[in-house]
């Protein structure tokens, strides 16, 4: 039978005491018991303090859920005396006390009603200042522990975030955060609120809350205060502060002693992954106050006076020389680029006919969004120069988020392009230096950051990220970090991260050290948690993830730096990084193991995916490291794993493990994989649609025709049918459009991004940036809608944030929809592709209907139109088929036309088909140009004398289809293989069907 611990004196004390001056001498006496000794807090905590604690808090603040209860029914109500806010007080403190015990701790936490009830004290207008700083400390203390609970959790729990960031408490972090630099007092609060926002702000929801609530804007206003106190406001700022969008006034400036870097992180944190939310940032009344955008000056001659005194400019007038922005001379002259970065790899080329769109070198599991093109040179904020100089003049953490927020922005494009050289030669060798041994930071700067490790050890591990979103996809900033010995010197680290760990501080206790006690008698708020991970090891595992995203950005075009990983001896640690935790490991802080066989988080696990898919881009390492150090064996393994994340990870590299070339095609045929893939390509998730299809379509590639009708079984005929009969040409919903604050005749199809040019939102796709015939890796982001020129007041500038966030929602999952559709015509296309091709389309004719099939392909490339309700003219719009679906269908057509003569006259003489293809002739595309005329040759080209009258036939049936008037068009064609193939086409079909 298990014994019972007496319970504490003291804690009788509290549970029983009636007046507020007995509680709280209870409490003061219980604090001083509890800090530092988490044995006893684990006794306490058995015994019942976390509701007697509780019950302190609810009866002694009006205002409470519970408080409310409790004077409906008694029917009195007493206003707060300073009794009851000592008592509180006390209360807040002795919980900050247990936080601070480790997760353990949290878990009776989170069952109590504490973490609501200390933010609706902090939300309540009567909240005194003395509150605020101990609520923030204990919520910092919180979040600092969470992730040590569980490694295993993705995303990360954010049960406190969802209470932090919950209206009414956003409020509150927007109040605190406004505030102006009082005193030491007021700045920890700022700094902590600050924190907070860096430490749990995970997800896409909260981060747009954040913004839409003004907070946004608060943490600007103080970034404008820093640029106050540190002398960088741009002239002439004092004689615009009348203009709309800008301040009454400059902000006051920062204390020197104010911290700017959990200011600049939490900036980096909202905006990041959204161009919304980043110009919202930038069109902030603090930003513009401080860095308002420069106009042309006129000479005073230019200027003339009209007869009502109003003025406008002479014929003759040119704007003066304004010169570079002022902040731009307090940076360093570098060398200007040689050669333009170019993402295209020559590793891989095209399967069966063309891609349709490049897929970008991302290989984390929520990608970075890129803008296509960067802003005009005289639009750039002058915030990014700011960021470079705060960069190169401060130290530690303010040093590395002024990198990430600078790179930030330049990932969403909203930097000049002449940037690279700079960031080339003034942040990539500061981000390297950070990865030194010898650097060393005052432990100080990181009390707030971090309360469980050192911010030497903080600012290395975060470090490696900020340079792989810098380099990602640019191939001048890969160059420069390579040649900085980036490879060389994360390998390394890579390999460290293996070493054993010492734990310099006193292990977490955990809860086997304390009293016995059956945990099925006790209450949840009475019940332990698990003792959670050690802070060290965590830390390990964040620097492994980091490092591994590094190593994937910096390698994915240039063979010879995948060779160069391969050198450095790190390829077993990557397939090491792929191994996860043994489902029956526990958590053990007193013992913390990080080698292979312990496995890793899936944070790294994700990490390691994107690393291996990057190097299983090299033919030659494919087949010589990643063979040698097992890759194949832990990804097939991934397919499994329980996470949605991990197997959409798992299946982007298994991409390239199926290419023709690979010798792990066989392998993942024996290793029964297929049949998984088919079963995610059924997912609801699109991401895993997409993945699982591209796989297949690599895998039924010149592969065995009984492979190629397995998948087809596999899939289901029906469901095939089903995906490329989906309307490619769906518009964004009437909703999104009606919400838009420019009623201007016709904005309904068109506005302008932020480089003001016009974009067609019916058909954001149509203009589709640059295709290339590398494999197809790309994540798109839609084009900004929100212009800089103009700073709208407040409720306009919400309203705009709003709007431009569901459309970008809508468009990625258009764009999405789009993906699974056009990967679908891909696998089709190479179903009919290589060896024995004739029988497979005979094969596919047969399973999906003959007339159906051909109905579907036809009726994919034909043009729609949309009726605009509530219009005047009662217009409607054409719908413009997407670029991916008309070149992907044209390929499929292509192949079709090279069967047997059958089938070519089959796909000839077809009511519908060369009908719909035969309007994108003059496509402003030209890869879908060239597949119209490849279509024509392939269809009329006689492989010998005995389809000699059936060559003749069909051509005689695309001349009255007009196909020789569109031929002739294409005669003087921009692109000269365009040319070349049209030559070729008219003169077969001349031959054959002179006119």
């Amino acid at each position: 039978m298990m014994t019972r611990a007496a319970v504490p004196p003291i804690l009788l004390q509290l549970q029983s005491a009636e007046s507020a001056s007995s509680q709280i001498t209870a409490l003061r006496t219980l604090k001083n018991e509890l800090i530092g000794h988490d044995q006893r807090k684990e006794t306490y905590i058995v015994e019942g303090i976390i509701p007697a604690l509780s019950q302190v808090l609810t009866s002694r603040w009006p205002g409470t859920a519970e408080f409310n209860e409790l004077i409906s029914h008694q029917g009195r109500f007493t206003p707060k005396a300073p009794e009851d806010y000592e008592a509180c007080l006390q209360a807040i403190l002795i919980v900050g006390s247990l936080a601070q015990g480790g997760p353990t701790f949290l878990t009776p936490l989170f069952a109590s009603n504490i973490p609501q009830t200390l933010l609706s004290i902090f939300s309540s207008p009567d909240c005194p200042d003395s509150f605020c700083l101990p609520i923030l400390r204990l919520l910092n203390t919180i979040a600092d522990r969470i992730p040590l609970q569980s490694q295993e959790q993705w995303p990360r729990d954010t049960q406190l975030a969802d209470l932090v960031f919950a209206s009414a408490n956003i409020s509150s972090l927007r109040r605190i955060i406004s505030q102006e630099y009082k005193n030491l007092h007021s700045q920890a609060t700022i700094e902590l609120a600050a924190a907070l926002i860096g430490k749990l702000c995970t997800e896409e929801t909260h981060k747009t809350a954040l913004a839409e609530s003004g907070v946004l804007d608060a943490l600007a206003l103080k970034i404008a205060s820093f640029v106050v106190a540190k002398g960088f406001v741009l002239p002439g700022a004092e004689d615009r502060l009348q203009e709309p969008g800008a301040l009454e006034d400059l902000p006051l400036p920062a204390p020197e002693s104010a911290q700017l870097a959990p200011i600049l992180r939490a900036v980096a944190v909202i905006i990041e992954q959204s161009k919304w939310r980043a110009e919202h940032f930038l069109s902030s009344p603090g930003i513009v106050t401080v860095f308002p955008k420069q106009v042309a000056g006129f000479a005073p001659s230019d200027i003339k006076k009209g007869p009502w005194g109003s003025t406008y400019l002479s014929g003759s007038a040119v704007p003066r020389h304004l010169g570079s922005n002022p902040i731009e001379q307090l940076l360093p002259s570098v060398p200007l680029a040689h050669t333009k970065s170019s993402s295209n790899s020559a590793n891989f080329p095209p399967l069966g006919h063309g891609g349709s769109q490049r897929r970008h070198s991302h290989s984390y599991p929520t990608p970075f969004s890129l803008a296509d093109t960067p802003v005009p040179e005289d639009d750039e904020n002058s915030i990014i120069p700011w960021l470079l100089c705060i960069l190169r003049s401060e130290n530690g953490m303010a040093r590395l988020m002024s990198a990430r927020l600078v790179t930030t922005l330049f990932r969403l494009g909203l930097a000049k392009k002449h940037r690279v050289p700079m960031f080339s030669y003034l942040l990539i060798p500061i981000l390297i230096r950070m990865l030194d041994k010898n650097v060393r930071l005052p432990d100080e700067e990181g009390a707030i950051h971090d309360g469980l490790l050192s911010s030497t050890l903080r600012l290395k591990e975060e470090a490696p990220a900020v340079l792989a979103n810098l380099v990602m996809d640019d191939q001048e900033l890969q160059k420069h970090a390579v040649e900085a010995n980036a490879l060389k010197r994360l390998s390394q680290l890579l390999k460290e991260t293996y070493n054993p760990i010492t734990e310099t501080s006193r292990p977490m206790w955990h809860a086997e050290d304390g009293p016995a006690r059956d945990p099925e008698s006790l209450s949840q708020e009475c019940r332990l948690g698990p003792s959670g991970y050690s802070p060290t090891l965590c830390h390990v595992m964040r620097y492994r993830e980091n490092i591994l995203k590094a190593l994937a950005a910096l390698v994915p075009f240039k063979d010879e730096y995948r060779k160069a990983i391969c050198e450095h001896g790190v390829v077993p640690y990557i397939i090491d990084a792929l191994k996860p935790r043994p489902s029956d490991a526990l958590a053990d802080a007193t013992t913390p193991r990080n080698t292979a066989e312990d496995g890793n988080p899936i944070p790294t696990i994700l990490a390691a995916c994107g690393t291996a898919r990057m190097l299983t881009r090299s033919v030659s390492v494919l087949r010589t490291s990643l063979i040698d150090a097992g890759v194949a064996k832990p990804l097939f393994a991934l397919l499994r794993h329980s996470d949605l994340e991990v197997q959409i990870a798992a299946t982007a590299a298994i991409c390239n493990l199926a290419l023709d070339f690979s010798p792990m095609k066989e392998a993942i045929i024996s290793h029964n994989i297929i049949p998984i893939l088919c079963e995610h390509a059924h997912s609801s998730n699109t991401k895993l649609q997409i993945e699982s299809l591209w796989a297949l379509k690599h895998m039924v590639y010149d592969t065995a025709n009984d492979v190629r009708m397995n998948i087809i079984e596999t899939l289901g005929p029906e469901w095939i049918m089903e995906v490329i009969s989906q309307d490619p040409a769906r518009a964004v919903t009437r909703r999104g459009m009606e919400e838009e604050t420019d009623q201007s005749p016709g904005f309904a199809m068109g506005r302008s991004n932020s480089a003001g040019e016009q974009v067609d939102i019916l058909n954001p796709m149509d203009d589709a940036a640059e295709w290339d015939e590398d494999l197809k890796m790309a994540d798109t982001m839609p084009p900004s809608k929100m212009s800089l020129d103009m700073f709208l007041p407040d409720a306009r500038r919400r309203r705009k944030l709003v709007l431009h966030g569901t459309l970008a929602q809508t468009t990625q999952s258009r764009q999405d929809d789009i993906a699974v559709q056009e990967q679908t015509f891909d696998l089709l296309r190479n179903m009919i592709c290589g060896r024995d091709a004739p029988e497979m389309i005979e094969y596919l004719f047969r399973e999906l209907g003959q007339n159906d099939f051909l109905d579907t392909i036809a009726d994919a490339l034909r043009p729609r139109t949309i009726q605009l309700p509530h219009r005047r003219d009662s217009s409607s719009q054409s719908l413009h088929v997407p670029n991916e679906i008309i070149n992907a269908a044209a390929a499929l057509i292509i192949h079709l036309a090279a069967g047997h003569p059958r089938h070519r006259r089959i796909v000839t003489f077809h009511r519908d088909l060369l009908r719909s293809l035969g309007n994108y002739f003059n496509h402003s595309h030209k890869d879908i140009r060239s597949n119209c005329v490849w279509v024509v040759i392939n269809l009329i080209y006689e492989e010998d004398q005995s389809d000699h009258e059936g060559c003749r036939e069909r051509a005689v049936r695309l001349r009255s289809l007009g196909f020789a008037e569109r031929l002739a068009s294409l005669e003087d064609d921009t692109e000269l293989d365009t040319r070349e193939r049209t030559k070729t086409a008219l003169h077969l079909l001349n031959k054959l069907s002179p006119a």
